[in-house]
């Protein structure tokens, strides 16, 4: 089967300080909507660099790369604490608002991973804010020939991860090796895209990180390599197609919602944390 990918563009990394480099994924890098995810950061880190800080109206998630050679520690104004090691993922449902912080296990071991940014539908925005996690391990697989795709949020086919967050949406890891395809089902009226971390696609000359468009009416996902093995994170779900009024870290509505939201968090309804760092 011929591959439905579109286009592969390479992302270019940026350093924004001593210890951190970000290479952004957003709508103009892809070509294309990202809804119901909004943006995704890859990321070296270092050493602390985010004291505590507050989110509403969203999701922001760590999936800390396998290959990375340090992990995180997320702390949070809900008393949550919780390592991020290298192949696990945690799930910061904002909603209404909370306070979190993330900083490397140990200053000067760099840790490789991805920061994704969810919408959340509007009937969740002022909903009580929750945590999911998950461990390396606990990471459900699917073994295609030439090819495994790791359920690190949502479902594929009959897998369920043990992150089902309110954002109808999923996240895939998928490896290929060379000369290899792979036919990944979407559910009905889903839509997806790709980062690519890793080797090369079919047909394509942009390699390592790259974002990758998949076509606007793809029901499945035809993913193929020629001579080199490739690996990419696929994000997929529905789109939720509602107004989007930016603030920061806040994402909301509309203007008035964004107001509303800046006055909780003046007002310590967000919740409290000190700073680690």
């Amino acid at each position: 089967m011929t591959s439905n990918v579109e286009a592969v563009t390479a992302i270019e990394a940026v350093q924004r300080g001593p210890g951190l480099r970000i290479a952004q994924l957003h709508e103009a890098t892809l070509g294309a909507s990202l809804d119901p995810f909004l943006m995704c950061d890859c990321f070296w880190m270092a050493q602390p660099f985010f004291p505590p800080h507050p989110h509403a109206g969203i999701s922001a998630v760590t999936y800390m790369l396998p290959e990375s050679e340090g992990g995180f520690v997320n702390r949070d104004s809900l008393g949550n604490r919780n390592l991020i090691q290298p192949g696990a993922l945690h799930w910061t449902e904002a909603a209404a608002g909370m306070m979190h912080e993330e900083t490397p296990i140990a200053s000067g071991v760099t840790c490789q991973g991805l920061q994704i940014f969810v919408n959340l539908p509007s009937g969740l925005k002022l909903a009580e804010p929750r945590t999911y996690h998950l461990e390396p391990d606990a990471v459900p697989a699917r073994d295609f020939a030439g090819a495994q795709v790791r359920v690190l949020a949502g479902k594929f086919d009959d897998s369920h991860a043990g992150v089902m967050p309110r954002t109808d949406c999923a996240l895939w890891d998928v490896t290929l090796q060379a000369n290899s395809t792979v036919t990944l089902p979407l559910p009905d009226h889903w839509h997806a895209f790709g980062i690519l971390t890793k080797g090369s696609l079919a047909g394509f000359s942009a390699t390592g990180l790259a974002a990758v468009r998949f076509a606007a009416d793809a029901r499945q996902l035809v993913l193929a390599t020629s001579t080199e093995h490739a690996r990419l994170v696929i994000f997929s779900g529905k789109p939720l197609n509602e107004p989007l009024a930016f603030g920061g870290p806040f994402v909301m509505n509309t203007t008035e919602q964004l107001q509303a939201a800046k006055r909780r968090f003046v007002a310590g309804e967000m919740g409290h944390l000190e700073a680690s760092f």
